[in-house]
């Protein structure tokens, strides 16, 4: 299915697997991230052909080497669904974890290579991001994920709950998080406390930004 953005006009292919008939999905454009609906519904004829469009031939402007890379970076789900990112390359533990946000109703989409998760980033707003501490890294430092996550304006910060997850730190180390740019400290041994972890503090975090929010819209 060829699809529209409505702000900057970019076009677009979706797989029809991705986009079922009748179903009313959005995604965020690649270009402006604009949220761009889908109903199954849209014909040739009401796209504008003069429009940019990206196709397998040419490189788009925003860096992704082809379509086809585009089309496995967006994630298409239900609006309103709670999504959540989890870069962690130990599998078992990935499987645990989750089976606890899957229980909170998250859908998960599991990366074990930094450059998956970075475009999946690019591509994609998470309601939460769960993260190894080393991730693919000898040491915190050099995990590019929380290292691309820490210099990210406070906007876009913002929209999203992270949990980093640690061998030798202390759970619920708030000052700790705080220093090194997180909202949560998990560690490897209190997993199985993961669902109550998840479900206290993301409510606590909504709440606040929600406020937060209010009081911004409300001053402008």
């Amino acid at each position: 299915m060829r699809v529209q953005c409505k702000r900057c006009r970019i076009g677009f292919n979706i797989s029809d697997d991705k986009a079922p008939e009748g179903k009313d999905l959005k995604i965020l454009c690649p270009r402006c991230k604009t949220p761009v609906e889908i109903n199954g519904k849209v014909t040739p004829s009401e796209l504008d052909d003069r429009a940019p469009y990206l196709s397998e031939s040419h490189e788009p402007e925003f860096g992704v080497d082809s379509l086809l890379d585009y089309a496995n970076a967006i994630d298409v789900v239900d609006d309103g669904v709670k999504t959540a990112l989890l870069c962690d390359t130990n599998v078992k533990r990935a499987e645990k974890i989750t089976q606890a946000l899957q229980e909170l109703d998250f859908w998960v989409v599991h990366a074990l290579r930094p450059a998956f998760a970075l475009k999946k980033l690019h591509h994609n707003n998470y309601n939460l991001l769960v993260l190894e501490e080393n991730f693919n890294a000898d040491k915190d430092s050099e995990n590019l994920v929380l290292r691309h996550i820490q210099v990210l304006p406070m906007h876009q910060r913002r929209q999203f709950y992270l949990c980093l997850l640690c061998q030798d730190k202390p759970t619920l180390d708030a000052k700790l998080a705080f220093r090194m740019g997180v909202n949560l400290i998990l560690n490897y041994q209190d997993l199985d406390k993961a669902k109550v972890l998840f479900a206290r503090a993301i409510k606590e975090y909504r709440s606040f930004y929600g406020l937060f929010t209010a009081e911004l819209a409300w001053k402008r």
